[in-house]
């Protein structure tokens, strides 16, 4: 998997529970959980503030996606 990230926007670190581990930014996270073949409870996801990573919550990533108009396609 190949992604380009966007410095200016929100970096995303999905980590699952086989320690695979994908960077990316918001309107990427749908095809990177697709792609990992991860399942609801096996895969966390970070967010990076003030230079160090914070866990995101349900509620926090889908604010995110309704904010930025993209349907969030998986569970978290």
């Amino acid at each position: 998997m190949k992604i380009e990230l966007d410095n200016g926007q929100r970096v995303f670190q999905v980590v699952t529970s086989v320690g695979k581990q994908v960077f990316c930014n918001l309107h990427h996270l749908n095809n990177v959980i697709e792609e990992l073949e991860t399942h609801e409870g096996y895969f966390k996801i970070y967010h990076f503030w003030d230079n160090k990573a914070k866990r995101v919550s349900k509620k926090y990533l889908k604010e995110m996606f309704e904010a930025n108009g993209i349907k969030m396609e998986f569970i978290y």
